[in-house]
């Protein structure tokens, strides 16, 4: 089975008050930890979505993915979804794609590598804290077309939320997530 992995990394960061995809953690900007965790499983079929800041981001991000700029990342994650998922689309032909966030830096390849253990190529295998499904989360592609009707600022979760078979794996570290500069002094803390 041939995946795809696809980072997004579009946002302006508004709420963080800056470009957080370059905030440090650890000695090294957020975007890193999650291609890095990423790229340790997949070697060229790594993607990462740019938008806002995609100049400054760029050199980060290059030596691990291939870049897909979205000049409509204003529109909201669900759009860095469709653009990303097209771009995949067209450039190779993929059983599915993992999809995951830039500011959840506590998850490790380990996680991902679970998500992809459960993944049988017909059903979603989404992360799971509390009640809530979410991403990091691996489609296959009998989902790629509704992935690439997404747009807003919803992302996945309401794809996520009415399917009903759905596969779910426990991942706590899913729900670490960097909204505001607090959030990261926290995840150094850890």
């Amino acid at each position: 089975m041939r995946l795809a992995a696809l980072l997004l990394a579009a946002g302006e960061g508004r709420r963080f008050g800056g470009c957080k995809q370059l905030a440090q953690v650890a000695g090294k900007p957020l975007v890193r930890h999650a291609l890095e965790n990423l790229a340790s499983i997949f070697a060229s079929d790594l993607y990462v979505v740019l938008g806002a800041r995609a100049r400054q981001i760029r050199p980060h991000v290059d030596d691990l993915a291939g870049v897909i700029e979205h000049d409509g990342w204003s529109a909201g994650l669900g759009s860095s979804i469709a653009c990303g998922v097209s771009a995949i689309e067209r450039s190779g032909s993929y059983d599915g794609v993992l999809i995951a966030l830039a500011d959840q830096p506590a998850l490790t390849s380990k996680d991902y590598a679970r998500l992809l253990a459960g993944f049988d190529g017909k059903h979603v295998v989404a992360s799971a804290h509390g009640e809530r499904k979410g991403v990091p989360a691996v489609f296959p592609a009998a989902w790629f077309k509704q992935l690439r009707q997404l747009d807003g600022d919803r992302g996945a979760q309401a794809l996520l939320q009415s399917a009903s078979d759905i596969r779910t794996l426990t991942l706590a570290a899913a729900a670490i997530d960097v909204d505001r500069v607090a959030d990261i002094e926290q995840v150094g803390e850890r």
